[in-house]
């Protein structure tokens, strides 16, 4: 018998006790990517300054932060955050546990993982100021930042993984 909540996606945060060095983030959105039944991706934290905030070498540029890519299937993101959480949309509930093997199998530290809703399913007032009363893809819904200054990085990955 399919219930409601077989067919419907599920939402879920990961929460890592530390903060993710960008090969760990790489390594484990690999792992969660190769699972399947992944719709979205939302990768959280505080920023990575582009120059000194203060000190004596303030205004000097960060060289360390420069060029950070995440690759997630054929696409390249520039890392712009620490990734402190990662949100994910899935095709079902049985995607939650191949989801926590990937993060066992990657991360030497502890986790957790919360089923909630993170993503909006109706636009907000911010996606009606950018993309108008029809927005075509559902899927961009609630990530539009108000306050950047110009486009933030957002990937549109196919549906084809490069498996074979």
């Amino acid at each position: 018998m399919v219930t409601k909540s077989d067919t419907e996606p599920v939402q879920i945060e990961i929460f890592p006790r530390r903060f993710l060095n960008p090969d760990t983030a790489q390594r484990l959105l690999d792992e969660i990517y190769r699972s399947g039944g992944v719709l979205r991706i939302m990768i959280q934290g505080p920023n990575l300054p582009r120059a000194v905030p203060y000190g004596p070498g303030k205004g000097l540029p960060i060289e360390e932060h420069k060029n950070l890519l995440l690759e997630l299937g054929d696409q390249a993101i520039e890392l712009r955050v620490k990734v402190g959480r990662i949100g994910l949309e899935l095709e079902s509930e049985e995607d939650i546990e191949s989801v926590r093997a990937a993060c066992e199998r990657t991360l030497p530290f502890s986790f957790d993982i919360k089923k909630r809703q993170l993503f909006h399913t109706k636009p907000t007032v911010s996606d009606y100021a950018k993309y108008g009363s029809e927005v075509e893809d559902k899927r961009i819904l609630g990530l539009v930042d108000p306050k950047a200054k110009k486009e933030r990085n957002l990937a549109m990955l196919s549906d084809s993984r490069g498996d074979s």
